[in-house]
């Protein structure tokens, strides 16, 4: 099985942040220049998973910019550099527009958008590449692609919580029908598979949206080939399409 680079790269980057970050204000601690205990406050821990959340998610993730703002209105506060009574509202308006930032992300993504997205995982099929039978893919505070290429696709597992996934099932076989789970939690999953398979959904959502957006065939060019779609989409999305 190809195994898929992109795991592996966002962990050197978080690593890379952590160490860089550590190295850096224990050098200044030694210098007598900062006190490194002054950092060791929850308010700077929820800036710094923030900064990683979104230095990971290429600076496009929301749940990362809602943590650094959060963390930075209980630092500030701390310290004592908010003007009295201005508190009151941060709260409520940032609750608010990380709402808005949840319902309207889909709207936010042009076709062409979409398109671009298709082309480049085109020209870097392998590094996504997947042959395996049985599709395991997570998105946790992040992104996962997949690219499957099985001849005997039998179902999977895609769960996506505060995250996006994009899944291609356009180049397997199904051999029997194929069973494929969702967990999806205040996320996001594209879905592509051929056109001629008939789609089965057994999917619940809340405050959420299941859509079929393929381009059929015509009648009769069917290949009866049936992939169920089980599970529950919770203030996210589920969009399945074909190329």
């Amino acid at each position: 099985m190809k195994k898929n680079s992109q795991s592996v790269r966002n962990n050197n980057i978080t690593a890379g942040i952590i160490l860089l970050t550590v190295g850096v204000f224990m050098l200044l601690e030694r210098l007598d220049i900062f006190d490194i205990t002054r950092l060791l406050t929850w308010p700077v821990i929820i800036i710094v998973v923030g900064v990683i959340i979104l230095v990971r998610n290429r600076m496009n993730n929301g749940f990362g910019l809602f943590l650094v703002l959060l963390g930075s209105f209980f630092l500030l506060k701390r310290e004592g550099w908010l003007p009295y009574g201005y508190e009151t509202y941060v709260i409520p308006v940032a609750l608010i527009i990380l709402g808005i930032y949840f319902l309207l992300i889909r709207n936010m993504r042009s076709s062409n958008d979409d398109w671009a997205l298709d082309q480049e995982l085109s020209k870097r099929k392998d590094k996504f590449a997947d042959d395996s039978d049985v599709l395991r893919a997570e998105a946790l505070f992040g992104s996962v692609r997949r690219i499957m290429l099985s001849k005997n696709f039998k179902g999977g597992k895609v769960s996506s919580t505060f995250g996006s996934a994009f899944i291609d099932l356009s180049s397997v076989e199904l051999q029997e029908d194929a069973t494929l789970h969702f967990e999806v939690t205040f996320g996001g999953v594209k879905l592509f598979i051929p056109s001629d398979w008939e789609l089965k959904t057994d999917v619940s959502n809340t405050f959420a949206s299941v859509e079929d957006k393929r381009v059929f065939p015509p009648a009769g060019e069917a290949t009866h080939k049936i992939l169920k779609l089980t599970g529950s989409v919770t203030f996210g999305s589920l969009e399945i399409m074909s190329k």
